[in-house]
């Protein structure tokens, strides 16, 4: 009799810039295509009619109606309005960004009002349906990889994200530590490795213990706002200088016209990570007759791009600071993000860790290659070995991520300090448990506000949500004493449990996280989708 047949797990990278996505089967991981998409623009557009395109139909509508195509969401998605983050892009994208419930963020396309998760969802669906394309049967369980740094907040609006994709997340998973998958599933030898990951918009690096097939994350930095975006500005920067020399116009006052340098700027980074030189041409860039004609060296880009590149040397020493290590103990490098195809960014790693770094596999698709590998293995597929072949029944089914959080935990206290319940770097799943008590007789509720980061003033962190624990006996102050247990499980995500001591009852512990779309706000989103199609509203058509 043969044995059932495990389903199939989709591994999802969801970039700030491109997206991917892959799966195993019969214990081969690969790609999902689209005749030649294997990565797509991570972009969501209004067209006149309402209707939404995404991938790259979006990127092409980008450059004719800037102010109706969403792009870059990731750095938005499970941020509240107010962060200094979502401040700084309102003033540097063509699209409107505004205030929703909850302190969420909202964006405003084509006469209408989305939340960043429902953007980030469109994006989810389009890669679901792709893989479904290419399996012919459909696909529900998935493998989202985040990156390390990425707050409590923000894994949890992912998540969201996939739910209103149609997807079921069985793991969120760090995306260093889908890249170590991918290089290495099972191995004979002990190692060493440091993931390197500039994409889009984020950079960290991670360094990570493999032994065999348990993957222990050692320390963990990073960057939240630095990324390949910046390197396109500089390019739009250099290109729109050259245009007003000319011209006497700077083409970046025209929406339009900084769209179409934004895609062109793009094209000649990816040039200059292949060759000495890139030369564009944009013709009637302004609606007027007059061209653009643009040419940049390798050595020229080098010297623009050095002190963004240079920002990422700091974060690999304080990882290595963390982990205890110094850069000679590194066995390898690993390189995640479009990014790290840059020459300056490879010489710039070499320097730091001593070595170069491993190139044999797409730094494109690395992190969704090793979601799809993790989700493999937790559903007890065959999954792909280091050292080529499948793994067979008596071989370890699924790798042991032991991963860290990578910010501390706290929560604020009198005077607007912070009691840290959950040091940065400590292994998760975790668990740490604080007192709490009245303050007034006959307290019905006691309201904690919750906290990311590494000040000892609340204000200059992550600022989560409110826990709020209601229902508490009635005495006088002080005489009711609460056990709240702060908890992050595997995915990263934080729990929290209470307990009155003194009589043994459980409380009702909710967090109303900050940023994040309220449950009844997720449920009119679906219910909105049933409406406007049955299943896929934002999939890609079919050609």
């Amino acid at each position: 009799m043969n044995a059932p047949t495990a389903p199939i797990v989709l591994g999802i990278d969801l970039g700030t810039t491109n997206s991917a996505c892959a799966l195993v089967r019969d214990g081969r991981a690969s790609v999902v295509r689209r005749g030649d998409d294997r990565i797509i623009p991570s972009m969501v557009g209004a067209l006149p009619d309402g209707r939404l395109v995404v991938g790259p139909d979006a990127k092409r509508l980008r450059e004719r109606d800037p102010t109706n195509v969403v792009w870059s969401a990731k750095r938005l998605i499970g941020r509240r309005f107010r962060s200094p983050e979502v401040q700084r892009m309102m003033r540097t994208v063509p699209y409107r960004i505004a205030e929703g419930p909850n302190e969420s963020v909202m964006v405003e396309i084509g006469g209408r009002r989305l939340s960043v998760v429902e953007v980030s969802s469109a994006v989810l669906r389009y890669l679901r349906v792709m893989a479904e394309e290419a399996l012919g049967s459909r696909v529900r369980r998935c493998v989202v990889a985040v990156p390390a740094n990425f707050t409590d907040s923000q894994r949890a609006a992912t998540r969201v994200a996939a739910r209103l994709a149609g997807l079921d997340v069985i793991r969120v998973i760090n995306e260093p530590t889908a890249a170590a998958l991918a290089y290495g599933y099972v191995e004979d030898v002990d190692r060493r490795i440091a993931v390197y990951d500039f994409g889009g918009g984020t950079f960290d690096v991670t360094i990570l213990q493999i032994t065999r097939n348990v993957f222990e994350v050692l320390a963990t930095s990073g960057e939240m706002f630095l990324g390949g975006d910046d390197i396109d500005e500089v390019i739009v920067e250099r290109m729109a200088d050259a245009f007003r020399r000319r011209t006497g116009v700077d083409p970046r006052t025209k929406t339009q016209a900084a769209a179409r340098l934004r895609a062109v700027a793009e094209q000649v980074k990816i040039q200059l990570s292949e060759s000495a030189q890139a030369s564009v041409y944009v013709e009637d860039l302004l609606g007027d007759g007059r061209d653009l004609s643009f040419s940049l060296t390798e050595a020229d880009l080098r010297a623009a791009i050095g002190p963004i590149v240079e920002r990422t040397v700091p974060v690999c020493h304080e990882a290595l600071e963390l982990a205890g290590l110094a850069p000679r103990q590194i066995d390898e490098v690993v390189l995640v993000g479009g990014t790290t195809r840059l020459g300056i960014v490879r010489d710039v790693v070499e320097r730091v860790f001593g070595k170069r770094p491993q190139t044999s596999i797409n730094p494109m698709s690395v992190v969704a290659v090793g979601a799809a590998i993790q989700g493999a293995a937790l559903v007890g597929a065959l999954v792909p070995m280091a050292g080529g072949g499948v793994s067979t029944a008596n071989m370890p089914q699924s790798a042991v991520l032991l991963d860290v959080t990578p910010r501390s935990l706290g929560v604020r206290t009198v005077g607007g300090f912070v009691d840290f319940v959950i040091e940065r770097n400590a292994a998760i799943p975790t668990e740490q448990t604080r007192l709490f008590t009245t303050t007034t007789d006959d307290q019905s509720y006691v309201r904690i506000q919750v906290c990311q980061g590494e000040s000892e003033r609340f204000d200059d962190n992550i600022k989560l949500g409110e826990i709020t624990l209601a229902g508490l006996r009635k005495a006088p102050r002080g005489e009711v004493t609460i056990a709240v247990t702060f908890e992050i499980n595997t995915d990263g995500l934080l729990e929290v449990r209470a307990l009155d001591e003194e009589t043994g009852a459980e409380q009702v512990a909710t967090m109303r996280v900050l940023g994040g779309l309220p449950e009844e706000e997720v449920r009119a989103i679906l219910a909105r989708q049933k409406e406007q199609a049955p299943d896929d509203a934002g999939a890609p058509a079919p050609r």
